[in-house]
């Protein structure tokens, strides 16, 4: 059996280093001497394992709680909360074709097909899962998976985490770390100097909505948690005047009832920035401005697309790469995508965070992104 441990917690023992507050299964089968090794490769020989009072989480009674005492191989402490023994190679799992369970959903085909070359790959249905059911499809998996395909609301991730970890097969992201970078507020506080100005209320109302509105002044974007409506910028997204409240009533009011039971969380309030305009939506007429889409795979850089422009060289300094590298850093999750813009006055700013599992490609191309993973 594929082992992946999860790393709850770390304690510092004087003289004796640190013990890591790991949860495992209880048919695992690990020993003093075992190997595993973090997200970034490093090493660590297994020197004593203590058993906790806490014998379940009270969630998965297959699971239980041991503390191990690592021999630092690499001379580092483990980077993340994943550890993993017996695994060469990440698995992937797809979202399958709504009317043909063997065949990956088409949108995600290109994908499937790249990234089975390397890797073992399944497929399960979506459709199945809103029904609270997993279906699993094509080759069996267990381990380290990282998911591809349609955005999930936290409580459906968390089911489809759960249903998966009954199986052994454990996605790269827990539920929580899912739900800091899916939802704003998640990571709004770690970067709120390097975002636009945010403010957002729980309950997707109008009038909690329009209640905040009274303190401020300028252009605003109103979106929700995760999304907003950028290709309807005049009618459902974009504030010109914040002041102006028939019309702000009207584009909140516009957002909330075209969202719909698509609405995650409650309403945001995000300051406009003026970026460095490159064109207008051919479609919308929403402006288009220089953008970045980063991701981040074990708090490093994975691969950098030009947002809008296809087959652009993407063009950033080494100031710049070095200013990216340093908020990946800060970065607390596995795998993510960072979402850049360049301001009027040249600098970069964040304008969102995003799981990266449910994250597009954009302009990269498939056989770039997997071979970037093949690498890390």
């Amino acid at each position: 059996m594929v082992e992946v441990l999860r790393i709850v917690d770390r304690i510092k023992i004087p003289a004796r280093g640190t013990v890591y507050y790991i949860k495992v299964r209880k048919d695992s089968n690990i020993h003093i001497g075992d190997i595993f090794e973090d997200m970034r490769h490093n090493h660590f020989r297994i020197k004593g394992i203590e058993m906790f009072r806490k014998a379940s989480d009270g969630k998965n009674r297959d699971y239980v709680f041991v503390g191990l005492l690592f021999e630092l191989t690499d001379e580092v402490e483990a980077y993340g909360n994943i550890l993993v023994k017996g695994q060469q190679k990440i698995n992937f799992l797809f979202c399958n074709h709504p009317l043909y369970s063997q065949k990956a959903d088409e949108d995600y085909e290109e994908e499937y097909q790249e990234a089975a070359l390397k890797h073992t790959c399944a497929l399960f249905s979506y459709e199945n899962l809103l029904l609270g059911k997993l279906s699993l499809y094509g080759k069996q998996i267990s381990g380290l998976t990282i998911y591809r395909g349609w955005m999930m609301k936290p409580e459906m991730y968390r089911l489809f985490y759960e249903l998966l970890e009954e199986k052994n097969i454990i996605l790269i992201n827990t539920p929580e770390e899912y739900e800091r970078y899916h939802l704003l507020p998640g990571w709004y506080k770690d970067f709120e100097n390097e975002t636009p100005q945010s403010i957002w209320e729980k309950e997707g109302s109008l009038e909690g909505a329009f209640s905040m509105t009274k303190s401020l002044e300028g252009s605003f974007i109103v979106k929700d948690y995760v999304k907003s409506r950028k290709h309807e910028w005049y009618d459902a997204c974009f504030i010109r005047d914040i002041s102006d409240r028939e019309n702000t009533s009207k584009i909140i009011n516009n957002f909330i009832n075209r969202q719909d039971s698509d609405l995650v969380g409650g309403i945001v309030l995000r300051r406009y920035e003026k970026l460095k305009r490159i064109g207008f939506h051919e479609i919308s007429g929403m402006p288009i401005s220089e953008e970045y889409r980063v991701f981040i795979f074990a708090g490093r850089i994975l691969i950098v697309d030009d947002y809008w422009r296809q087959d652009k060289k993407v063009s950033l300094s080494d100031n710049e790469r070095k200013w990216m590298e340093e908020k990946s850093t800060r970065v607390k999750s596995n795998f993510v995508t960072m979402d850049l813009a360049r301001k009027e006055d040249g600098s970069l700013i964040i304008m969102e965070f995003g799981d990266g599992q449910v994250s597009g490609l954009q302009q990269i191309k498939p056989k770039d992104f997997y071979l970037r993973i093949e690498v890390m």
